[in-house]
Parts: structure tokens; C-alpha cells; sequence
């Protein structure tokens, strides 16, 4: 029952001060906005680029590729090139931690359909390979293990090199020309706004079972091994077992990190992480200094009203109001400032979210027909939590100190205050 009368005089008091308190909860507004919007652009920076990511790797993928010791192991000097072949495939697929395996064979080739002709990267992969690099089809499909097992004559085209050959024509189904060789078109690659390639963007390359590959090119070892691990609990051990085979089986220190390189989507996704984590805090930091600026406000608010209240305080505390109960009356009238500005702020920025739609970053550069690489505003729930937390500590802070005063004032001093 106190705390409702309290609060009733609480608001009373704001009441009869309304362009006062309305110019305060504006900066707490404000600064509440700033918190939130602030956060909220941290969040959808971070999520463009997770997004860009994730479109080159399915989780836990990693590509391995050849590389040269620069350490002696079995007699043999530093400087050995290490050539990783097919049949490091079998010992890999035998690891539990370990999910899909797939050998990786590149060569820039032309590709012809009648009198149209392109360059293309032609990639020999397994079909577990358009799994662990999302190699999403628009039309047709991807590569499926029985064309890598009958040595199939397919092929599966980035959608730059489909519109060079084929225009607005649909490809799946036709027929195009490598080296002589006739390849039939099975599907073509949706458009893909990947931040992470290499040898060349998916849309310029085409994809071919790595059984067929070597009909066309002649080569004894890969150009890379793609894999992929159980999940993030076994993904450490997973690659320090494969490091541990393939140095028995290539004949190198298993702790020379130049025998081969690994390029480890789960790393790079934590790098990445990293980075858009320390932007949020630097941006969530300026969001609470500009928050601050309108506690400050509150707090030279409520001083001033202090000092015109000093009688009401002497009377109070003569007709036996104690310290607590001063200290708890200022500081409810500051608490209810600093909701009523953030609920204020909250609700712009939900208005701000609403018609801002999304801010240009990434989507033109990579073409994202689907602009899910340009950062979209987040109002998440723990962006909520985080300003909502933030305000109410800056609610005690400002309102404490005033509260504090009022309620020290020696009440025989109040009541001669003019």
C-alpha cells in the first residue's frame, strides 16, 4: 500500500512539472533509442556475415590442402611436397568424428554449347561435396553418388557460367562439350552470395564426379580434400586424428603445420565472431554513454526539484516521515521518469526498425537477390533485456543522489528554507 502512494505522489509530482519531466524522459528516450539501435546494427552486422559464410561451408567443413614439410620426419629432409590422394579417402571415412569426405580435382577448361564458349573452373568432387559447400540447386540438381560410381558423363553449372552458355534458355537436360567429351546437364547452381571462395567464385565453376574428372585431365593426386566433422563437441579431435593419419600415411611430422593446410570454416567463423562481438561492445558502449548523458539530465531534474521542495521535505519529516521513506519518494519520482522515457525510446525504435526496413552492405557487392547479406535491424530479446537493464541502472544511479539529499536534510533547516 506505501509503495502505491508513493508512486501516485510520484506521478502527481511529474504531473505538475509535465514540460520538466517531458524534456527529461526525451533525453532518456533518446538515449534509450541510441542503446537499442545501436545493438540492434551490431546484431544484423554480425548476422550478413555469418550469412555470407555459411553460404561457402555447412558447419564444421574444412578443406585440406597439399602442402611441403618443413620438418624432418622418417629420414627424409624438410622440403617434401605432400600430394594427398583418393585413397586417403577410406582411413578419413573410417574416423567416427568424422561426417562426409570428398576429394577435390580443379582445372580451368573451355566448355562449349554450340557456338557459344566459356572458361570455366571444372571441380571433380563427391556428391557429399554440394552438402558441405551448400551447393544449392535452382534448377535440376546436384551430383548424387550413383554418377560418381558409374563415372557418369554429368555436369552441374554455376549459374554465371549457365547464363554465359545458355542465357535465359533452360540448361538442365542439354548437352555441352569439355575437351571433345559430351557432358549432360543436370542442374544449375542457385545464385550464391558467398564471402569465402577459392580457385574461383561456385558461380564460375561447374562440378563433375571426380570419377569422371580424370577422363578429361590426367593427374595422380588432388588438389584438395574437403571434409566435414560430426559437430562442434568433436571438431578439434576430429582434425588432430586426420593430421594424425595422414602424416602416418604421407610420411611427415603430425606437428608440422606447413605439411598441410587447413582452411577451418569453424575457426574462421569464431574469427569472424570475434570481430562483429567486439563491434557490439564498442557500439553498445557509445549507445550507453549517449544513455548516460540523459540520466544526467534525470539527475540534475530531480535536484533542482529537491531544492524546491525543501519545506515539503521539512514538513515530512516533522510530522514524522522517516529518511526512508524521503529517499524512497525521490527516488520512485526518478524511476518513473527514466520507465516512461523507455518505454518511449523503445517504442521509436520499434517505429525506426519498422520503416527502415534493411541498410545496404554486402547484398549489391555478392548479387543477393534475397538481401540477406545487407544488414537487417534486430530487435532481439536479449537486445531488449540488455537496455532494459541498462536503463534501470541508470534509473537508481541518477535518482540515488538526489534521493539521498532529500532525505538528509535536517527537517528545523527545511522549514525556515525560503
Amino acid at each position: 500500500m506505501v509503495i502505491k502512494e508513493v508512486f501516485i505522489q510520484a506521478v502527481q509530482s511529474l504531473i505538475s512539472h509535465r514540460t520538466r519531466a517531458l524534456m527529461t524522459m526525451t533525453g532518456i528516450s533518446w538515449g534509450i533509442v541510441a542503446v537499442v539501435m545501436l545493438m540492434a546494427y551490431g546484431n544484423g552486422f554480425h548476422t550478413a556475415l555469418m550469412v555470407g559464410f555459411k553460404r561457402a561451408f555447412s558447419t564444421g567443413t574444412v578443406v585440406i590442402w597439399n602442402g611441403q614439410t618443413s620438418m624432418q620426419a622418417g629420414g627424409e629432409r624438410a622440403g617434401k611436397k605432400i600430394r594427398l590422394k583418393e585413397d586417403d579417402m577410406e582411413p578419413l571415412k573410417q574416423l567416427g568424428a568424422i561426417k562426409y569426405v570428398s576429394p577435390e580435382y580443379v582445372e580451368d577448361l573451355p566448355i562449349v554449347y554450340g557456338l557459344k564458349q566459356t572458361t570455366a573452373a571444372i571441380r571433380g568432387v563427391a556428391s557429399e561435396y554440394g552438402i558441405m559447400r551448400s551447393e544449392d540447386a535452382e534448377f535440376g540438381r546436384f551430383l548424387n553418388s550413383e554418377d560418381v560410381e558409374k563415372q557418369r558423363r554429368v555436369i552441374f553449372l554455376g549459374s554465371e557460367i549457365a547464363k554465359k552458355l545458355f542465357g535465359n534458355s533452360p540448361a538442365v537436360g542439354q548437352d555441352v562439350r569439355i575437351k571433345g567429351l559430351t557432358f549432360e546437364v543436370i542442374g544449375v547452381l542457385t545464385k550464391k552470395a558467398a564471402l569465402s571462395n577459392y580457385y574461383s567464385p561456385d558461380k564460375y565453376s561447374t562440378f563433375i564426379p571426380y570419377t569422371t574428372f580424370k577422363q578429361i585431365v590426367s593427374q595422380d593426386y588432388v588438389d584438395d580434400m574437403v571434409i566435414q566433422t560430426m559437430g562442434p563437441a568433436v571438431h578439434e579431435q576430429a582434425l588432430r586424428q586426420v593430421t594424425e593419419i595422414l602424416a602416418e600415411r604421407h610420411g611427415f611430422n603430425p606437428k608440422d603445420d606447413r605439411a598441410l593446410t587447413f582452411n577451418d570454416s569453424v575457426k574462421n567463423a569464431r574469427l569472424v565472431s570475434g570481430i562483429t562481438d567486439g563491434l557490439k561492445i564498442i557500439l553498445g558502449l557509445i549507445g550507453v554513454l549517449t544513455l548516460m548523458i540523459g540520466g544526467i539530465g534525470v539527475m540534475n531534474i530531480m535536484l533542482v526539484s529537491v531544492t524546491e521542495r525543501t519545506r515539503e521535505i521539512g514538513v515530512r519529516k516533522a510530522l514524522g516521515a522517516r529518511r526512508g521513506h524521503i529517499l524512497f519518494q525521490f527516488l520512485m519520482e526518478a524511476l518513473v521518469i527514466t520507465f516512461l522515457g523507455g518505454v518511449l525510446g523503445i517504442f521509436l525504435s520499434y517505429l525506426i526498425v519498422t520503416f527502415a526496413g534493411h541498410l545496404p552492405f554486402l547484398a549489391d557487392m555478392l548479387e543477393d537477390p534475397t538481401k540477406q547479406t545487407d544488414i537487417h535491424l534486430l530487435l532481439s530479446g536479449d537486445v531488449l533485456m540488455t537496455a532494459s537493464i541498462i536503463l534501470m541502472i541508470v534509473g537508481v544511479i541518477s535518482g540515488l543522489w538526489p534521493a539521498l539529499r532529500a532525505s538528509r536534510t535536517d527537517p528545523i533547516e527545511s522549514l525556515r528554507y525560503e
